[in-house]
């Protein structure tokens, strides 16, 4: 074998293992690619799914308070129209025995 004949084969092989490492970089990288876009969107629905349940939390923690606070200015109003109430009682009691 001439060194021109060794050399030719000494390229082909290095083309062959050349197109064998493209095409392993070819489905290689899209995978690569992909479980980093997944990763990401894992993150990314984990960071909305907390931020959901803060926000579902605290508008439930407004709404038990204003609750309380209503149905505790509602049983003040209540006290208050039962005071009036039992007044205008005795008053009118007063008026009709005279």
């Amino acid at each position: 074998m001439t060194s021109l004949q060794i050399l030719d084969l000494a390229l082909k092989i290095l083309t062959f293992i050349g197109v064998i490492f493209a095409v392993y970089h070819f489905f290689k990288k899209p995978q690569e690619k992909s479980e980093i876009v997944d990763a990401v969107f894992d993150t990314k629905f984990c960071n909305l799914e907390k931020t959901v349940i803060n926000l579902r939390d605290n508008h439930l923690h407004t709404l038990e308070t204003k609750l309380d606070q209503h149905i505790a200015d509602n049983q003040m109003y209540m006290l208050e129209t039962t005071k009036t109430t039992t007044r205008i009682e005795t008053l009118l009691e007063q008026l009709l025995k005279k």
